[in-house]
């Protein structure tokens, strides 16, 4: 994909007088093993937590709740 073309000076002045501010913005690389490895773990720890916390029941108390506030 590679790098976005560069503005002209004429563009950037223009964007400016605009109201815009240049800002860089970096992401995660979803290519990388580290990333996926990162993924999984967050995933699996979810996973127990939401097991540990009996999470089903509170998501479920929580939807009648909400279905019994909107008659």
């Amino acid at each position: 994909m590679g790098r976005p073309r560069e503005l002209t000076e004429e563009e950037r002045a223009e964007l400016l007088k605009r109201g815009f501010k240049p800002f860089e913005v970096w992401l995660p690389d979803v290519n990388s093993a580290e990333f996926w490895k990162q993924i999984e773990e967050d995933c699996r720890l979810i996973r127990e937590a939401d097991r540990r916390e009996n999470m089903d029941e509170v998501l479920d108390a929580f939807a009648r709740e909400v279905w019994d506030d909107l008659d």
